[in-house]
């Protein structure tokens, strides 16, 4: 039963070019969940493996800044705007695995970083390093480009797993009713 039916309008006939665009949608959203869920996996199983065989190292911080990004501005009446600004924490340092000199700017074991709405609260999240000075950082061996700052996991990964199934599962609904 289609949406048309479940609010009274008769569904009219569906052309070659309604089902090209069914389909170019079906194929977008899918990918979109397969991207997410194919992330999330990887970087979480990543992130375990990261952390189960790291090790200290020392690091000197070479920067310290949060990145501020704004989304489009799509209502262009006046005096309003429905943008948006997320403020990301960059924290850059180097470090040494066996003789050879390695870059990173990973706060956490995931590369999938974490936004925020404030300035404060992303400065926040990085006010205890400050350029120029020496900290311990963490690196498996086996991956000495992944070092990062603090032992500790991020849900992060999960996040885009869930963004993933989400995904599906508004398709599953849409498709049922279309």
């Amino acid at each position: 039963m289609g949406i048309a039916r479940l609010i009274g309008i008769r569904p009219r006939k569906r052309t070659f070019m309604d089902m090209v665009m069914l389909v170019v949608f079906v194929v977008f959203l899918g990918g979109l969940g397969v991207m997410l869920i194919v992330v999330g996996v990887r970087e979480h199983v990543l992130q375990k493996r990261v952390v189960s065989n790291a090790v200290p190292v020392d690091a000197v911080i070479l920067s310290v800044e949060v990145k501020s990004s704004r989304s489009y501005d799509s209502d262009h009446r006046p005096l309003r705007d429905n943008s948006t600004t997320s403020h990301t924490p960059e924290v850059r340092f180097e470090y040494m695995v066996d003789g050879k000199r390695y870059e990173s700017d990973m706060i956490y074991p995931t590369v999938i970083v974490t936004g925020y709405a404030s300035k404060e609260s992303a400065t926040e999240e990085v006010r205890e390093f400050v350029a120029g000075s020496s900290v311990r950082a963490y690196v498996n061996p086996e991956l000495p480009e992944r070092a990062f700052l603090r032992m500790q996991t991020s849900s992060n990964p999960v996040w885009f797993v869930v963004g993933g199934v989400l995904t599906f599962v508004l398709l599953a609904v849409l498709i049922r009713f279309l």
